[in-house]
């Protein structure tokens, strides 16, 4: 009797008891929960797109994430990580899936560079539709900063999103219409952003302190037309890729304007001026302004040069010039298929290494290194699944905290979102009812 109790014992000891998926769920949860610093650790390593998912598991992460503490360590363990950074598609990819009531979501699907990564929206937002008149604009992404997204919609409706959040704010029309993306650009800092228009002889500024339009009397020397759009240490800069760059801080209530004329690089286009955006670009890397140019005609297969903003002199310094047919004698070039015979368009200038750069060609993207006069890598398609195409991709750098980073305005907000909840919901049943 005492040995069989002994094995019955020692059967019950070994064998172990069914545990469902929920039960498993919370042991493992709790035993998250009991070790804080391990946890901490954890999140602290993320990337800033994944924190601003998990920051909705549950409240204690939320909690978490959210703390003065964490969010120090956080933005000093991530300032400088080359990882927080990403090439994004100009042209917005439509999810044509039927979209729950409720307010619109433009998110990110993110790809590591050099892979482009691309802005999903539902139809509702970004219809496809074909160009009816020439004030129509395409649905697009027009410019980006300090972790927002100014873009195209509906009807030109434009919007401002936080695609790591999906929160999407659409901005009231102003009188008149916005009609040229060229000359809309958008800047953040310190927690606010303004978009704004270049016009003939003012600054139109949308404000999301007071949440309304407002023109600003501006006066642009030798500044003909704007050809690109970008944002840097709390300015807009826009770029005549003709003459130069007219930069101003639109967060001033009477803004002051500063021109910078152009290096002499190349020569015109042989097939006009507005070629010059496929052929010229200025940006912003490692911290300095710089102009990237091809030069077709320069030599027998052309040539690229990249030119640096001096920091002290104030003027354009010749940083690195190389010969396409330099590329062509490198044996890097034997494992991309980079044509000869044609000369590639002007991509982008690499945001944290001035001389890595990217032209297109073919529809493809290549990283070309200018020190060393080779090419790094290429790619073909974007995330979404396109050719790259001619339009090269913005170059965005993720801030440390990005799901704080709010497209609402700080007036009267939550009325704000109430007002577009409802809104979207008006819509939704005007589309069942017909």
């Amino acid at each position: 009797m005492q040995q069989n109790w002994c094995k019955q014992k020692q059967s019950t000891m070994t064998t172990p008891l069914p545990v469902s998926a929920g039960d498993a769920s919370r042991v493992l949860f709790t035993g998250i929960r009991d070790h804080t610093d391990i946890l901490i650790e954890v999140l602290l390593r993320l990337p800033p797109w994944s924190l601003c998912q998990l920051r909705c598991v549950c409240k204690l992460w939320l909690e978490r994430t959210t703390s003065s503490t964490f969010l120090s360590a956080y933005a000093e363990r991530h300032t400088t990580n080359p990882s927080n950074w990403f090439l994004l598609d100009r042209t917005i990819f439509i999810d044509t899936a039927p979209t729950p009531r409720g307010p619109i979501r433009a998110l990110l699907r993110n790809s590591e560079p050099p892979k482009v990564s691309s802005i999903i929206t539902p139809s509702r937002m970004c219809s496809i539709h074909r160009k009816e008149s020439f004030y129509d604009q395409l649905p697009m992404v027009v410019s980006y900063s300090g972790g927002l997204i100014l873009l195209t919609g509906n009807e030109n409706n434009y919007y401002v999103c936080n695609p790591f959040t999906g929160d999407t704010f659409l901005l009231p029309v102003p009188k008149p219409q916005l009609r040229n993306a060229e000359s809309l650009g958008i800047v953040a800092r310190d927690g606010e952003y303004v978009v704004a228009e270049l016009m003939m002889s003012c600054l139109r500024s949308f404000s999301s302190v007071n949440g309304r339009w407002e023109e600003k009397p501006l006066v642009c020397p030798q500044f003909s037309r704007g050809d690109m759009v970008f944002s840097s240490g709390g300015m807009l800069h826009w770029v005549d890729l003709n003459c130069g760059i007219l930069s101003c801080d639109p967060f001033a209530s009477e803004p002051t304007v500063l021109f910078i004329n152009l290096p002499e690089a190349s020569g015109r286009p042989t097939r006009g001026l507005d070629e010059w955006i496929h052929m010229r670009y200025v940006g912003v890397s490692a911290g300095r302004l710089c102009f990237f140019d091809i030069d077709e005609d320069d030599g027998e297969s052309g040539s690229m040069s990249l030119w640096a903003l001096g920091g002290n002199s104030g003027e354009w310094v010749l940083e690195y010039k190389v010969d396409f047919e330099d590329l062509w004698e490198d044996e890097s070039y034997d494992d991309y298929s980079l044509d000869e015979d044609e000369v590639p368009l002007v991509g982008l200038v690499d945001t944290l290494n001035e001389h890595s750069e990217y032209v297109i060609s073919q529809d493809s993207l290549f990283k070309i290194d200018l020190k060393t006069k080779q090419i790094l890598n290429c790619t073909a398609q974007t995330n979404a699944g396109r050719e790259v195409g001619s339009s090269p991709p913005i170059a965005c750098v993720v801030p440390p905290l990005p799901h704080l980073v709010s497209p609402y305005p700080s007036c009267n907000s939550s009325l704000l979102i109430l007002l577009i909840c409802l809104k979207d919901l008006l819509f939704y049943i005007y589309k069942k009812t017909w």
